[in-house]
C-alpha cells in the first residue's frame, strides 16, 4: 500500500529484525502482472542481488515522476514467502487516489519493466519461533503482510493456528480471494473470516461492517489466539490494540503496522 510513512509496533520494543549492511537500491525486474481487484495489483520481481527477508517486512519502491527533481518513493509490503526461494519477491499494490506512485505500480507498469527497489526493512514480522496461535487482523491492503505469513507457514509444512479477520468493501474487492478460499479448504489451521462494509447480507462474509470491539472478542475467543497482528489504517488499528489488550492479551504480543 503507498504511505508516506509507516508506523510500527512490535510489542514494546519495535527492535530491527537483524543486524545486516544497509540495504541498497537495485533495478529489479517485472516478471509478472496481476490484476487482483479493481483497485488492487499484485507485481512480481525478479531481484538481482537478493536478502533473505523474514514474513511482515517491506520494500521502497521508487519511480521518477513529472514535475519532481527526485524520484518519489513508497513502501510496500511483500506479499511473497521467504522460503524456500526469496529472488523473486511479490508486492500487492493498491491504487490510491491522488497517489504518485501507486497509479504508476498498479495500473501502467508492464512485464519487462524495471523498478528501482531497496530492502527489506521492518519489524512486523512472524516466524515459527514466535509460536501462536495467531489472530490477523486487516483492512483492506493490510492483508498483503499476511499473505506473506500464510504462505511461509504452507511452504515450511508449519501447522500454528491462525485466523485471519479481513474487511473489504465488498467481494470485488477481496484481495486473494480465490487463493484465501483454496488455501482455507487445503490447511487445517488456517480460518479466514470475512467481514464487508459495502454489500449487506453478502454469503461470503461473515460480518456485514467495519472491524468493532464486538467482532474482534468473539474472534479472539474463537481462535484462542495468544499472538495478534494487525494491519491497516489507524483508526483500525488502535481500536484493536486497545480491544486485545483490554481483554488480556499481553502487549508484548500485540504486533501491529498502520498505513498513513
Amino acid at each position: 500500500m503507498e504511505t508516506e510513512a509507516r508506523n510500527q509496533t512490535r510489542g514494546e520494543s519495535g527492535d530491527a529484525v537483524r543486524k545486516t549492511p544497509p540495504p541498497k537500491w537495485q533495478l529489479a525486474d517485472v516478471i509478472d502482472v496481476i490484476s487482483e481487484t479493481p483497485e488492487t495489483t499484485t507485481l512480481r520481481l525478479a531481484v538481482p542481488e537478493p536478502t533473505e527477508f523474514t514474513s511482515g517486512q517491506y520494500y521502497n519502491i521508487r519511480i521518477p515522476v513529472d514535475g519532481r527533481p527526485r524520484p518519489i518513493q513508497r513502501a510496500y509490503s511483500i506479499a511473497s514467502s521467504p522460503f524456500p526461494k526469496y529472488d523473486v519477491v511479490e508486492f500487492g499494490i493498491k491504487e490510491m487516489e491522488g497517489g504518485l506512485v501507486s497509479p504508476v505500480l498498479a495500473k501502467k507498469t508492464q512485464v519487462g519493466d524495471k523498478l528501482e527497489i531497496r530492502g527489506p526493512y521492518g519489524a512486523f514480522t512472524w516466524t515459527e519461533e514466535l509460536g501462536g496461535p495467531l489472530l490477523l487482523i486487516s483492512a483492506g491492503s493490510g492483508v498483503v503482510p499476511f499473505m506473506s505469513m500464510i504462505r511461509y507457514a504452507r511452504a515450511k509444512n508449519l501447522a500454528v493456528p491462525m485466523h485471519l479477520l479481513f474487511s473489504s468493501k465488498s467481494s470485488e474487492y477481496v484481495i486473494y480471494s480465490n487463493e484465501l478460499k483454496e488455501l482455507e479448504a487445503e490447511l487445517e489451521w488456517l480460518t479466514v473470516t470475512h467481514t464487508f462494509t459495502r454489500e449487506p447480507d453478502h454469503p461470503t462474509a461473515r460480518y456485514h461492517r467495519r472491524i468493532d470491539k464486538e467482532m474482534v472478542a468473539e474472534l479472539m475467543g474463537e481462535s484462542g489466539a495468544k499472538l495478534a497482528y494487525i494491519c491497516g489504517p489507524p483508526e483500525m488499528v488502535e481500536l484493536c490494540e486497545v480491544v486485545l489488550v483490554d481483554l488480556g492479551m499481553d502487549p508484548e504480543n500485540v504486533y501491529s503496522e498502520k498505513y498513513d
